[in-house]
C-alpha cells in the first residue's frame, strides 16, 4: 500500500471540478468557432461556383455570337446572298428581317410571341444553335435580324450618279447557359454588325 502526504490528502476533498468546467466551457468555445468557419467555407465555395457558372455562360453566349458574326462575314457577302438567306417565302432558321432586303420583297420580322428572355423560347423557337461549344450540356444558340440600311439616307439623285453607300445593318441576339443538364445560369447578349455590299 502506497502512503500520501497528510497535505495531498488534506485537498484531495476541496477539490470541486473546476478544471472539468473550464475544459467544457474551451471545448465549447472551440465548436463554435469551428462550425462558423465551416459556414463560411460552404458559402464561399457556393458563390465560387456560382460565379463559375456565370462564368461558363457568359463565354457560352460570346461564342454564339462570334458564330454569328462569321456566318454574316463568310455567307452574306453580296446582296443576292442577303436576299436568299433572309427571304420571306424560304426563312432559314434563326435569320428573321425586320425590313425588306430589296424592294418588293416581303418582311419576315422575329414573332411578337418570341421571348428574348424566356429560355423555352430559346429551346423550342426557330434559332440557330451552335454545336460547336461541346462544353455545356445545353448548347448555345443565336438569332439574327436584318435592320435594314444603316446612316443617313443620301442626297436625291435623279441622274443616279451617286450609288447609296450606306452599310446593311444587322442586330444579333445570343444566349447561352452554364453547366449541367438544368443550368441555373444564363447570359444574354446581344450586338449590331454591318456589313459593305
Amino acid at each position: 500500500m502506497t502512503a500520501y502526504p497528510a497535505t495531498a490528502c488534506r485537498y484531495a476533498g476541496q477539490q470541486r471540478g473546476a478544471v472539468l468546467v473550464i475544459s467544457l466551457l474551451i471545448l465549447l468555445v472551440m465548436t463554435v468557432l469551428g462550425v462558423a468557419a465551416m459556414g463560411s467555407t460552404t458559402l464561399q465555395e457556393r458563390m465560387a461556383n456560382n460565379n463559375r457558372q456565370q462564368q461558363v455562360a457568359f463565354q457560352s453566349a460570346e461564342a454564339a455570337l462570334r458564330d454569328a458574326e462569321r456566318f454574316l462575314s463568310t455567307t452574306i457577302t453580296d446582296l443576292n446572298a442577303l436576299t436568299v438567306n433572309f427571304n420571306s417565302s424560304a426563312p432559314v432558321a434563326g435569320l428573321y428581317a425586320a425590313r425588306a432586303p430589296v424592294t418588293g420583297m416581303a418582311t419576315y420580322p422575329l414573332p411578337n410571341t418570341f421571348d428574348r428572355y424566356d429560355d423555352s423560347d430559346w429551346l423550342a423557337g426557330s434559332v440557330v444553335v451552335v454545336t460547336s461549344v461541346t462544353s455545356v450540356t445545353q448548347r448555345p444558340r443565336y438569332i439574327i435580324e436584318y435592320m435594314g440600311r444603316v446612316g443617313p439616307p443620301p442626297p436625291t439623285d435623279y441622274n443616279n450618279k451617286k450609288p447609296d453607300t450606306r452599310q446593311y445593318g444587322f442586330r444579333i441576339t445570343a444566349v447561352g447557359w452554364g453547366e449541367g443538364t438544368s443550368p441555373n445560369s444564363r447570359y444574354l447578349v446581344q450586338s449590331t454588325y454591318r456589313l459593305p455590299l
